[in-house]
């Protein structure tokens, strides 16, 4: 029987995910899973939830739970790589150093100066990790999940000879997407794909032959789908094709939203800071995954989106099946370098993974990605050979801060940035970047260590500031389905509306039940984050994809008055005060606190609020503040 370490164990939400995945197959259901991670309460909720997953699929899995890596390793079939080094704290520093220098970021994850220091730290551990499996595990195949992908994906490949594939869902995640804009169910429908990581492009999309982007085009046109990913309907508009990622992300790969300044960047809804708000929001959820994996609560394990389990099946069963991959090009793509890390179609049997030919990429796609191939490069060349010289240019070459920044402001940052980071020899995470004299200078100023602590402290401050006005206590329901597999919005009715409407006065019954597909669904009272204002439907109504949830309120005011509603969700929102629609905006978005903003009228005595959400996928939420001030 197979046995699959989890390196990274303590990121318990994807390793419940990929375990429920793995064990869904019958011939799985007694393999040995060993999960690891350095911090002890971390690992004990990650293999809690496990357990809980293996009894909710009838399964008898050996569970291991270690601290020790080479433990895990020993003997494993396959390695799955899910770590971040330095977590939330040294993310917070790879935003906030830079946005001393006027650079700003959503994500931060995956190319440009956050992407780069993300690499760097990941580099020792990657290396080591790969020495290991060399050592315990030759005949393993690595799946690594961390990002930034292409990066990481070079050290495993320049450093060792093990065999390994960088995975993503944002393909297959984005497919289903593009399918819900033009009612199509994905599952008929062909398509390739190909580029790099979180820049691949969707070359084809037919239907028995047919070319289905003229529909998407007709598509964009409509507001509600436009607004839902104003980012990369823009680029498809310009480029002429649809790229896998966020519009998150691809805002920060190129120079043409967030440097544009505030204006573009309330045009495109691009929102700064994205990842260290989600990182709060793991915090919360970190706890109540720990709770649920004490409790009783039966756990409901549904099949993700992730390829590994899909991966793993196929290499022990010889069942072949087709994913996308991120592996060395060696001429799948012509327009790009053989030693660039692509992603493409990847064929996998008992005999591996094979990466399909597509051959050359419009050029227009190439001139997006090629700047982010040569940070690649310029990466593993400072990693390998200790140059910080190549530090320096592969931030000078990254559009977003080419766009922002002067040269001699590019290297103090990333001369700060190491700084802050520190060499691991010298109990910091980077590796050596001073082995290599070079003619190129560094700026010449001395920067001392940054203290993580007060970084975190300033950054909890400007959150709870701007949480404080806040609409905290809520009554919510949910889950209804959506009418229509794989797609979802606003305007679709449910039971509870048309009482709502019914009613006539903008209240709710909160006694009132109703049938959500099968399920009898109640009013319960919740309370929202004090940290963001965030009421969290995936915890209080369940990880449902394609579905609408409701949020109900009362606001008491002294007086008749006019006041600035702010508001945020994860994905559509819709916003009835004292039974008048006063906001819709559809959207496929993350949570962000003030992402919209409008002027309403508030009565003297009892206000009522109701809110719609409506999710595609992954997670949902809303929040809602109302200013104390007058307007």
């Amino acid at each position: 029987m197979i046995k699959v370490a989890m390196i990274g164990a303590g990121s318990v939400v994807f390793s419940k995910n990929l375990t429920g995945d793995i064990l869904s197959y019958p011939e799985f259901r007694d393999a040995t899973i060993s999960y690891m991670d350095v911090d002890a309460e971390r690992l004990e909720v990650g293999a809690n939830l496990c357990r809980k997953v293996a009894k909710a699929l009838g399964a008898h899995p050996r569970i291991e739970a270690t601290l020790d890596r080479r433990k895990a390793l020993d003997g494993a079939d396959f390695v799955i790589n899910m770590v971040q080094i330095g977590g939330f704290d040294s993310t917070l520093v790879d935003f906030e150093i830079p946005r001393k220098y006027g650079l700003n970021f959503t994500i931060a994850d995956t190319t440009g100066p956050g992407g780069l220091f993300r690499a760097l730290r990941t580099f020792p551990m990657l290396t080591s990790l790969c020495r290991d499996m060399e050592a315990l595990c030759p005949r393993a195949v690595l799946l690594n999940y961390s990002n930034p992908m292409s990066m990481n994906m070079q050290t495993v490949f320049r450093t060792s000879c093990i065999r390994a594939v960088g995975l993503c869902h944002s393909v297959q995640g984005t497919f289903d997407q593009l399918m819900g804009y033009i009612g199509e169910d994905p599952s008929k429908v062909a398509f390739v794909c190909a580029g790099i990581n979180h820049m691949a492009f969707y070359l084809r999309i037919e239907k028995e032959g047919v070319d289905l982007y003229p529909r998407l085009f007709e598509a964009m046109k409509r507001p509600e789908v436009y607004n839902t990913n104003p980012v990369r309907f823009e680029l498809m508009k310009r480029l002429g094709y649809f790229v896998t990622e966020s519009s998150e992300h691809n805002a920060e790969y190129s120079p043409f939203f967030i440097p544009r300044g505030p204006g573009v960047i309330a045009k495109f809804n691009v929102p700064i800071d994205e990842y260290l708000r989600r990182c709060d929001n793991i915090v919360d959820e970190f706890q109540r995954m720990k709770c649920l994996g004490q409790s009783n609560e039966p756990m409901a394990v549904h099949r993700s989106h992730e390829y590994g389990s899909t991966i793993i099946h196929s290499m022990v069963t010889g069942q072949p099946s087709v994913v996308y991959g991120n592996q060395p090009n060696d001429g799948a793509i012509g327009s790009l370098c053989k030693s660039a890390i692509v992603e493409v179609a990847t064929v996998v049997d008992r005999a591996g993974l094979r990466p399909t030919t597509v051959g050359e990429l419009p050029p227009q796609l190439v001139a997006y990605m090629q700047p982010h191939v040569s940070q690649h490069e310029l990466f593993i060349r400072a990693a390998l050979e200790g140059r910080r010289d190549h530090i320096y240019q592969a931030a000078m070459f990254d559009p977003l801060t080419a766009a922002t920044l002067s040269l001699d402001q590019i290297v103090e940052m990333c001369d700060e940035l190491i700084a802050a980071h520190g060499y691991e020899d010298q109990g910091g995470c980077l590796p050596r970047l001073d082995k290599k004299p070079t003619r190129v200078p560094a700026c010449g100023k001395h920067f001392d260590k940054i203290d993580p602590r007060r970084l975190r402290a300033s950054w909890d401050a400007a959150q709870a500031q701007a949480a404080a006005d806040f609409l905290l206590s809520w009554h919510v329901i949910g889950p209804f389905k959506s009418t229509k597999e794989g797609q979802v919005c606003l305007d679709q009715p449910t039971p509870a509306e048309e009482e709502f409407h019914s009613r006539g006065d903008g209240s709710v019954n909160l006694k009132s039940t109703y049938n959500g597909a099968g399920v009898a669904l109640a009013w319960r009272e919740v309370t929202a984050s004090k940290k963001n204002g965030m009421v969290n439907l995936t915890a209080e109504v369940g990880p449902h994809e394609w579905a609408i949830a409701y949020g109900y309120t009362e606001i008491d005011s002294d007086q008749p008055r006019r006041v600035r509603l702010r508001c945020g969700s994860d994905d559509g929102i819709r916003i009835w005060l004292n039974g008048q629609m006063v906001h819709t905006h559809e959207a496929r978005r993350s949570y962000k606190p003030h992402s919209d903003s409008l002027t309403v009228q508030l009565n003297k005595g009892l206000n009522r609020l109701l809110v719609k959400i409506d999710n595609a996928r992954y997670g949902w939420g809303f929040g809602v503040a109302v200013t104390h001030e007058n307007v």
